[in-house]
């Protein structure tokens, strides 16, 4: 894939500027909106196979969870800003395009910035269920022109052909996977009861004539939900206030997991605890520093094995990713040395450690997350161990020599709510059903 230059991240937000002042009229009267998530082995969803167990849906969801987490560790070693990574979709959420809206289902992805979905009339579209947007059916489609700052601040943008004057993307993901058409803006409209429905005027975004690849048939592309300017969050940042959170149910909940914007998505009170966010390249994903975790009462604190011991003192701590699009967590490699070697090996080899349990439970400590600023996230059972087999219980945590992961496991049942401005991300444990 092309690599293009990189412009400076001020021009960037001077280009979205324009953007960003029309939402205001369009969120921050109400101050906030709320939208369903919806995972994709639960029954509301378009994958939801009824004849599969629950362990055969874990088995595949640690599956997607590992290739993700690849994915996502190769584009740290590579560097490179413009190599996008698509990783596959555990969430859902319904979004409506155009003018008369067009509803269809999006992948909700902090793992990625740019939002995009197929296009009609297809060069080449990969086979979806639903059917594809056609902007000529719509009033409010508009095409980004290609000396627009918009179109010259977007990595991956290029120009020519027979349009000529129409702004191109073209982003190719590491597993081969496509998406190209034109850059344009429209009006998006999302939300649920009881906040309603919310219009978002000229939200910039790919049309895709010609996409290819893995992508699942039930949905029709990405809702981008990462740090990188182009967004949905730093499209609307003005508008929300820089805040936005989520609050997952269970897998196998009949409830309705929440994505909200705006002070919908604000946490306090009693139980929350927040955590500084920190700076690491590509911007797209949101990282905190994991000083180190306990079992029970025994703490393991992390050190850097990999740095001389004249830099140990200041290598006491892991920039871990937060993503809802993984379903294990992944921990530094060192916390697992003295855990492994009392557990049996899980079949397949894909988790580090399990324990027959008939029942299909099982007694364990409480695992506790120690972030920098001595915040703590408590996790219980649901957040640590998953059905894998009938009488096999499995600790959904895994090492790794790269960088961590919390999973989107981890964060069921608490609402986890972002502020950008700030630099924070608080933490709160709740009956995410009852939201």
């Amino acid at each position: 894939m092309a690599t293009p230059d990189e412009l400076p991240r001020p021009l960037r937000s001077v280009a979205l500027l324009f953007l960003l002042c029309l939402l205001e009229s369009a969120v921050g009267g109400s101050g906030g909106f709320t939208a369903n998530l919806i995972h994709r082995d639960s029954p509301s969803s378009p994958f939801h196979d009824p004849s599969a167990t629950r362990s055969d849906r874990m088995r595949s969801a640690a599956w997607r969870s590992i290739s993700r987490a690849r994915r996502v560790w190769a584009r740290h070693s590579l560097n490179i800003q413009s190599e996008m990574t698509y990783s596959g979709g555990e969430y859902y959420m319904k979004v409506s395009i155009g003018s008369p809206p067009f509803d269809t289902l999006v992948i909700a992805d902090t793992g990625s910035d740019l939002s995009w979905t197929q296009c009609e009339p297809c060069i080449e579209c990969y086979r979806q269920k639903p059917l594809i947007f056609d902007p000529r059916n719509s009033s409010t489609y508009e095409t980004v022109q290609c000396l627009t700052r918009l179109c010259q601040s977007l990595d991956g943008a290029r120009c020519g052909g027979d349009d000529g004057g129409v702004c191109k993307y073209n982003y190719t993901y590491g597993d081969g996977s496509f998406t190209s058409g034109d850059m344009a803006v429209e009006t998006f409209r999302m939300g649920t009861p009881p906040s309603g429905t919310i219009t978002l005027p000229r939200i910039a975004f790919g049309c895709g004539y010609d996409n290819g690849g893995i992508f699942a048939d039930a949905g029709s592309g990405i809702i981008g939900l990462g740090g990188g300017p182009f967004s949905l969050i730093s499209q609307i940042e003005g508008s929300i206030g820089g805040l936005f959170g989520y609050c997952l149910v269970p897998v196998f909940s009949r409830g309705a997991s929440k994505i909200s914007f705006g002070k919908d998505a604000a946490i306090s009170g009693p139980g929350a605890v927040s955590i500084p966010l920190v700076s690491e390249s590509p911007d797209t994903y949101y990282y905190v520093n994991l000083e180190g975790f306990s079992v029970g009462e025994t703490r393991f604190s992390y050190v850097d094995n990999s740095v001389s011991s004249e830099a140990k003192v200041s290598a006491k701590v892991a920039k871990m990713m937060i993503d809802s699009g993984t379903t294990l967590t992944f921990m530094p490699s060192q916390f697992f040395q003295n855990l492994e070697s009392a557990s049996p090996r899980p079949p397949h080899g894909m988790l580090d450690l399990c324990y027959r349990s008939p029942g299909s439970e099982i007694d364990a400590p409480v695992v506790t997350l120690h972030f920098a600023g001595g915040a703590d996230m408590a996790l219980n059972t649901v957040n640590t161990f998953a059905q894998f087999a009938q009488d096999l219980v499995c600790f959904t945590i895994m090492p790794t020599d790269s960088v961590p992961i919390l999973g989107n496991l981890a964060q069921m049942e608490f609402k986890v709510g972002f502020d950008l401005r700030k630099r924070m991300v608080s933490f709160m444990a709740t009956d995410c059903t009852a939201q």
